[in-house]
């Protein structure tokens, strides 16, 4: 046998594991690459590959620190909190009935739902102004990230229901920020302008796409 039929095995696995920023996998690396390609696609696709792509998950290097060393309470909720000197005592109710426990701090992790209206630092008339991604409360934006309201532009999180998962983290900033930060000499809207192409460190390209 020659060398290439015993380089087989790891070529295909190496095609299967195609990688990016944020993971493996092909639909993971194509998002990642493609973000101007992810807003052609209908707002119900983007909105199911939203919620699926990249949900909540510990990294794979705290598992040894968790497991078997914090104890883990599961299907369990706190219908009771209340401050006692220095401690906080907590009531849980689970599976097995309630459980009361003494705790020096308390983190509340509840996470959160987009919406633009929860940016209460805008106005509410220009709020209302700005049209929405059919099914969620994120608004719809141009390929410059730009909302219906001329000279108002969107990134991060609430872009990630146009451009998919990379907006939510640090990784996308740079496909946002070259087009975003590219503005007109007169400060026009970049309604009034065309699409940017921007080349990515590392391969990839941004944009090129039309608003």
């Amino acid at each position: 046998m020659g060398l290439g039929s015993a380089a087989e095995p790891a070529l295909a696995a190496a095609a299967r594991a195609a990688s990016f920023r944020l993971g493996t996998g092909w639909t993971l690396a194509a998002v990642c690459r493609a973000p101007g390609g992810v807003r052609r696609l209908p707002a119900g696709a983007r909105l199911l590959l939203f919620h699926r792509a990249l949900g909540p998950s510990g990294g794979w290097w705290l598992r040894d620190r968790v497991e078997s060393v914090v104890p883990v309470r599961t299907s369990c909720r706190v219908t009771r909190a209340e401050a006692s000197g220095s401690t906080a005592r907590l009531e849980l109710t689970g599976p097995g009935g309630s459980e009361r426990l003494a705790v020096d701090h308390v983190l509340a992790a509840t996470g959160y739902r987009l919406d633009i209206d929860a940016l209460a630092f805008l106005a509410p008339a220009l709020r209302r102004g700005v049209v929405r991604v059919p099914g969620s409360k994120a608004p719809r934006l141009t390929s410059t990230f730009e909302t219906s309201v001329p000279g108002l532009y969107v990134t991060g999180s609430l872009a990630a229901p146009m451009f998919g998962p990379m907006m939510r983290f640090v990784t996308g900033t740079e496909y946002a920020a070259a087009r975003v930060a590219v503005m007109p000499p007169d400060g026009s809207s970049l309604h009034e302008r065309g699409p940017v192409s921007t080349e990515m460190r590392g391969g990839g390209t941004v944009g090129g796409l039309p608003a």
